[in-house]
């Protein structure tokens, strides 16, 4: 009987992976940046920031090189500014913080030697975390993976902003 299956299951593999390879699915690869790109001069307020060190990692994977100088640049990318800021959502009956909101946001430019690619703007996330006064390490670690989660979706963000700018 297993013999008779034979060729059935073969026909549902062949079929799967059919399937997949027809709907398009795919790894993400490198950003597909401008060509005005291609030496880039990364201007930041705090070099030491996390979100810096997630940026410059991104750029160099999408072959961009980073350089000292503006002179040496095609382009100037400016992190004019970074902020987070966490506010409470929701109390307890005694008064206590039980939900907080996690905000952060940065402000950006990216401009060649004559023009302007992306003029100003500012990219901003939220997240909601539940916080329990029992378990206050636990939630401050929680609070800090969130952040963390944070600059690399903002990094996502200005990934992509910067992929549009090749239309311009």
């Amino acid at each position: 009987m297993s013999r008779d299956w034979q060729p059935f299951r073969l026909l549902v593999l062949l079929v799967c992976f059919v399937s997949l390879q027809a709907c398009g699915f795919h790894l993400r690869g490198a950003y597909q940046l401008p060509e005005s790109m291609a030496t880039t001069f990364l201007e930041t307020s705090n070099d030491n920031s996390e979100l810096v060190r997630f940026l410059r990692r991104a750029l160099l994977a999408s072959d961009i090189e980073l350089v000292e100088s503006k002179d040496s640049a095609q382009a100037h990318l400016r992190l004019l500014a970074e902020q987070q800021s966490k506010r409470v959502l929701s109390v307890d009956s005694r008064g206590r913080a039980r939900e907080y909101e996690l905000s952060y946001s940065v402000d950006f430019v990216l401009a060649t030697q004559d023009r302007v690619l992306i003029p100003q703007q500012r990219l901003t996330l939220t997240r909601d975390f539940l916080f329990d006064t029992e378990d206050v390490l636990g939630k401050g670690r929680e609070e800090a993976m969130l952040i963390r989660d944070m600059q690399q979706d903002m990094v996502r963000l200005i990934m992509l902003r910067l992929q549009a700018a090749r239309s311009y």
